[in-house]
């Protein structure tokens, strides 16, 4: 779909049919779909970069399916922060790619006929089935998220809070639990090592080839 922006009047093109939001690139407003029409929801402030090789534009491979990322948002917590990547497939779905302290995970998000534990139970160490597979639970954090770019499949969530839970299971399974104001949210997936995504269009960084 492509049309403007309410605001500046630069092109927008939304990739996936499943965004309802873009950031444009040019004044930095955040458009919302409603079908063939826009809102503008106001302006966010520029991301400000980090030591990330990935950027909007990037593409890869998981598995037998190829990627583009195509938005970013960026959580805070007490230690830090990490890159939440929305990656469109070549089939047609989306999906995350988390990127963590050198660690990168791929999930989708699984909406219905999950059980998770209550957001009070969760402690690190508990194990726990989701989806008949047996997770680990390793980090518990309070987050804040702090900016966005690109296109997302949700209206911006900047200055939301929510408490993450990062799980480990079998066969490098992961599973991220988000418990916010406006429901939980459950993402399973792998950790992936960064040679296997064969990466292009990288972001070029100072010291790397």
């Amino acid at each position: 779909m492509k049309s403007n922006c309410p605001s500046c009047g630069a092109e927008l093109v939304f990739k996936s049919k499943i965004s309802v939001m873009t950031v444009c690139e040019y004044c930095n407003s955040v458009i919302v779909r409603h079908d063939m029409n826009l809102e503008n929801l106001g302006k966010v402030s520029e991301i400000q970069e980090d030591m990330s090789p990935l950027q909007v534009g990037t593409t890869g491979n998981y598995g037998s399916k190829k990627f583009e990322i195509i938005g970013r948002q960026k959580a805070s917590y007490s230690d830090g922060f990490w890159n939440e990547w929305y990656i469109y497939f070549s089939d047609y779905t989306d999906g995350w790619l988390a990127e963590a302290q050198g660690y990168y995970m791929v999930s989708v998000e699984v909406k219905e006929g999950v059980e998770i534990p209550n957001k009070n139970s969760v402690k690190v160490g508990l194990t726990v089935q989701i989806n008949k597979i047996p997770f680990s639970i390793d980090d518990i954090k309070e987050i804040t998220y702090i900016g966005c770019e690109g296109e997302l499949p949700v209206k911006s969530l900047v200055g939301s809070k929510a408490l993450s839970v990062d799980l480990s299971g079998p066969d490098n399974n992961f599973c991220n639990i988000v418990y916010a104001n406006d429901g939980n949210f459950v993402y399973l997936g792998k950790y992936i090592e960064f040679e296997d995504f064969q990466f292009k269009y990288l972001r070029e960084l100072d010291g790397w080839k």
